[in-house]
């Protein structure tokens, strides 16, 4: 299932919904009959039970729609606010993870330190989140603001010191984030040791479009991975490519302890701005779009501009 969040028309608060197969959303806050959770962190705390209750109202909406026949509950994408699917707690993201070759114009960004035995990266704060559509507000002490499409694992339930053989019993399912970096500010700041103002900006963590279940992902380590700006590709990967895998990422991060709803963001292939050695500058630039693809996913898209302050 993808289940997303939404505010419709003239609605103050979040709606909780998953995606029909016509592409339209069923609003599950206004479904009625059956006790739903009222949101995507209410539906991951609830686990199984929460999910169950999901598929049932959708399946019977599906079974309308075969008939013909509309869901009361059916809303149009078009006339909704697509909002981040979720607030994590906290963003363990990891750095330097794909050891394939750039894309086509661009060089190979740097490897990972000789003889990491484990995966490496830095927090993300969740105050960085935004959803589909909103607005990455470029910030004007940096020149070198950054893209990196990343497949981010959506955990399910409270939990620490996960055996990396038992990763698939604590994920909930996978989306989108663009891990927006600062490279200007991030190189100075790893020159003392540390990696914080350069990753952690207002609206520098893009997430969405929605949290596909981890049932309708049969392998993580096998999706395509695409960058556009402004409707030109820049990175073109794969999960297979990845240096340290999800099992190793949730293993070693589970140290700190997960909560239900927590993300961990599994880096980004070649083909980033920072690695860009043709003609012109690959930055992120007020007025452009970007667009963050994962097969089997969907496809995150959010103007930039400039920020007023």
């Amino acid at each position: 299932m993808k289940l997303l969040t939404f505010r419709p028309p003239r609605v103050r608060n979040p709606h909780f919904g998953v995606l029909l197969s016509n592409g339209q959303a069923l609003d599950l806050t206004t479904s009625s009959g059956r006790a739903l959770p009222g949101s995507l962190i209410d539906c991951i705390r609830a686990g199984e039970a929460g999910l169950a209750s999901v598929r049932a109202v959708l399946g019977i909406a599906e079974g309308l729609l075969a008939r013909g026949l509309v869901p009361d509950a059916m809303v149009s994408l078009e006339a909704v606010e697509l909002l981040a699917p979720l607030r994590p707690g906290k963003i363990m993201a990891v750095g330097r993870n794909y050891a394939e070759p750039a894309a086509a114009g661009a060089a190979t960004d740097a490897p990972p330190p000789p003889g990491l035995a484990r995966p490496g990266g830095f927090i993300k704060n969740a105050s960085c989140v935004i959803g589909p559509g909103e607005t990455i507000r470029k910030p004007r002490w940096t020149r070198k603001l950054d893209y990196e499409t990343e497949l981010a694992v959506v955990i399910a339930t409270d939990c620490a010191g996960v055996a990396a053989e038992r990763w698939s019993d604590v994920v909930f399912g996978y989306t989108i984030m663009n891990d927006l970096s600062a490279r200007d500010i991030q190189a100075v700041e790893q020159k003392a040791g540390n990696m914080t103002v350069g990753k952690n900006f207002p609206s520098a963590a893009p997430l969405g479009p929605w949290v596909v279940t981890k049932d309708e992902i049969s392998d993580p380590h096998a999706l395509r991975i695409l960058t556009r700006v402004n409707g030109i590709a820049r990175q073109d990967g794969n999960t297979a490519q990845q240096i340290h895998r999800i099992p190793a990422q949730i293993e070693w991060y589970s140290r700190a302890g997960f909560e239900a709803g927590d993300i961990v963001s599994t880096g980004s292939p070649g083909g980033t701005a920072v690695g860009y050695q043709g003609p012109g500058s690959w930055y992120l630039e007020h007025g452009q779009v970007v667009e963050c693809e994962i097969e089997g996913i969907g496809v995150l898209t959010n103007p930039v501009r400039n920020a007023r302050a």
